[in-house]
């Protein structure tokens, strides 16, 4: 079920259950209430006021009753009275002193409708005889009282009162719980806190049986906002990471710049003296060294931008089908001559004389200067660098380019960071001279051309770097 689908049946299943218990407590409380009526209602006299009527015998127009009935309200505790048409009492028999010898017609209704009040019941009847207007009203104390007082009334009203709100507390909180803490999230993500609310762990620890299903019903955006959250505090580190890299890289670069600028300063000023007359061989000496000072800076800057053209795909790859197998020897002839070369063993096997791969021959070239150019540099003398170029011929062809040495290899966090840009390695054999930046470019170069690189290496071990690129069928 969709997210918006699932919250919208949560929402109105609740809502349905909370009207369902409201209804649950309503019908209670009508059958409760019926059930006590029932029970207390105002009880039946044992004489009936129509037999009292009947009795009733008049002399010189003056009513009263038979002996045999008055004996009757005695051993009932009852008593009668008989009123005229203005509520006077023309007649009346062991009533108790406290009921009154006149009625209003609505004061007479109250009583008979609120027994309670007064704690008697009363009966009544109406009729006409000889011309006269009279009202019967027989009476009886109470014997129990009725629990529906005022009070009790009140207390029952209260209680029903007190339920409501702890079903409504209860439901808001099943409602509104998972929301406000998604909210609590979100503004802690907005602060720069890249971390699970505490109310979370919480939650998984101690309430999980309690707000497992509301919970669940927005795991879909839990879920995405525990992925952003780990999103955002792994950019975070990165960030961090890059940048601390990157004051560290600039260190090194001003350093590595100030120190052929002062040296082309140091022979500019010597050459440009009035004091001293170099001979020819002093000048073309001061000259190559200049140049070879000048030559690293532009590859330093050309290093720069290369990066950032590679890794902003704005740099023009004009693909070509080339012997991959030429270009490999090539690139290991010339890196042969560097100084750090020396005493170094090389070795290249392929499995075939030819082997055409759709590339940039200049940019491929750079790619396996640069991993080749890593094994000599990091690496003490005799050490043995192997390069082994194979076609795969099972589909779909590729060909894997192995570049192994047995060299002091590299430790973990070298490895992770060995690809990123301005990361320099922390061998105790490297002169750690370079800018940082030449592995960044081979990988960025291999992935412009459709390949990947790995690294496989271990401590005094050697290491070993496995290319691939994929041959595009004709």
């Amino acid at each position: 079920m969709k997210l918006k689908n699932r919250v919208a049946y949560y929402f109105v299943s609740r809502i349905f259950w909370l009207m369902l218990i409201w209804g649950i407590l309503i019908i209670l409380s009508i059958v409760l209430i019926s059930y006590f009526l029932e029970h207390h209602q105002k009880e039946s006299p044992l004489l009936s006021i129509n037999d009292i009527v009947e009795y009733t015998v008049f002399v010189d127009q003056k009513p009263s009753i038979e002996s045999e009935v008055e004996a009757d309200l005695l051993s009932n505790n009852m008593w009668v009275q008989i009123l005229d048409a203005q509520g006077n009492e023309v007649y009346s028999f062991n009533t108790p002193e406290s009921i009154p010898n006149h009625y209003t017609p609505g004061e007479l209704v109250s009583d008979y409708l609120y027994p309670a009040k007064n704690d008697f019941q009363l009966s009544t009847w109406y009729n006409r005889i000889d011309n006269q207007d009279l009202t019967w009203v027989l009476g009886k104390p109470m014997t129990s009282n009725n629990p529906f007082q005022y009070w009790v009334n009140n207390l029952w009203i209260l209680f029903i009162i007190l339920i409501g709100i702890v079903i409504a507390i209860f439901f808001g909180r099943q409602l509104g719980a998972p929301l406000l803490y998604i909210v609590s999230w979100i503004e802690s993500l907005s602060k720069g806190n890249y971390e699970k609310p505490f109310y979370n762990r919480k939650f998984n620890i101690k309430q999980r049986w309690r707000n497992k299903t509301e919970y669940n019903t927005y795991k879909e955006l839990n879920q995405a906002l525990s992925d952003l959250t780990s999103t955002l505090q792994r950019n975070r580190e990165e960030r961090e990471l890059l940048d601390k890299t990157r004051e560290e890289w600039m260190t090194g670069v001003s350093h590595d710049l100030k120190t052929p600028l002062s040296v082309i300063k140091g022979y500019t000023v010597l050459l440009s003296s009035d004091d001293h007359d170099w001979e020819q061989d002093k000048v073309r000496y001061f000259s190559k060294i200049m140049e070879e000072r000048v030559e690293y800076m532009e590859q330093l800057i050309e290093d720069f931008n290369l990066t950032f053209q590679l890794k902003n795909d704005v740099i023009p790859i004009q693909l070509e089908q080339k012997d991959l197998v030429n270009t490999l020897q090539h690139v290991l002839e010339h890196l042969e001559k560097m100084p750090e070369a020396k005493n170094k063993v090389f070795s290249f096997e392929a499995d075939k004389e030819q082997i055409f791969l759709n590339m940039d021959t200049n940019y491929v070239k750079r790619a396996f200067e640069n991993v080749i150019a890593n094994s000599i540099k990091h690496n003490p003398p005799h050490t043995k660098i192997k390069v082994i170029l194979h076609e795969e011929q099972s589909y779909p062809r590729q060909v894997r380019v192995s570049i192994e040495d047995d060299g002091v290899g590299m430790d973990p966090e070298t490895m992770e960071h060995l690809f990123e840009r301005y990361y320099q390695g922390t061998s105790a054999t490297s002169d750690n001279t370079g800018t940082g930046l030449g592995m960044a470019i081979a990988r960025q170069i291999i992935i412009a051309h459709g390949g990947e690189i790995k690294v496989n290496s271990k401590r005094e071990l050697g290491t070993q770097f496995i290319i691939t690129f994929l041959i595009e069928e004709e």
